[in-house]
């Protein structure tokens, strides 16, 4: 068998469990809460239909929506992720580390601090070729990005995209709009995502 079509297939397992886990802890938060769909709906501007299939595993989520449930419920991100059992209470080994998942939009956001409840958030963000944030950011606080690998693509609404090198970093208020993609059809972007304070 091709070993690469094993790697896919196990990775596709992988990210259909975190889509199902993710689902049910966001059920249970719903109805710990009393809360109907349409009342989630209204407040977050996610239709109760879709809101219905992330619930049940058979949608993901992207970021930007993801980061409206958080913010209604007013809970950290790390609340409704999957939680491996840490070594060390200081310390985020790469198998310890938390993962946000967009299939949709082809990125995945590893989480490098043990949780969310300090003073700076920092990311590591993958973006497969061509992938791209679904919808501008906009946070309180600051935002600091370095890229590692490929090009980031940066725009700020109201001018016009810039993109961003290996080496290359940027720091801007979190309340400025902005949008992430990757520049290139061909290569993988790696960046590392600082925001203060924490906004997931």
């Amino acid at each position: 068998m091709n070993s690469n079509l094993t790697a896919r297939g196990l990775e596709r397992a992988d990210n259909e469990q975190v889509t199902s886990a993710l689902g049910e802890t966001l059920r249970r938060l719903r109805q710990g809460r009393k809360l109907s769909l349409s009342d989630v709906a209204a407040g977050t501007g996610i239709s109760p239909s879709f809101l219905s299939l992330v619930e049940n595993g058979r949608s993901d989520i992207t970021i930007g929506r993801l980061t409206r449930l958080v913010e209604f419920f007013e809970i950290s991100i790390t609340d409704i992720l999957p939680n491996p059992q840490a070594a060390e209470p200081d310390v985020v080994r790469a198998s310890e580390r938390r993962l946000i998942h967009s299939p949709a939009e082809g990125i995945d956001v590893y989480m490098l601090g043990v949780d969310t409840h300090r003073s700076m958030m920092p990311m590591l963000l993958v973006f497969q070729p061509g992938a791209r944030l679904a919808e501008y950011g906009r946070h309180p606080g600051e935002e600091f990005l370095h890229v590692i690998e490929g090009q980031l693509e940066l725009t700020f609404m109201g001018s016009e995209p810039r993109v961003l090198e290996p080496g290359d970093s940027a720091y801007y208020p979190g309340d400025r709009m902005h949008l992430f993609a990757n520049a290139s059809h061909t290569s993988t972007l790696k960046l590392i995502c600082v925001d203060s304070p924490p906004n997931l």
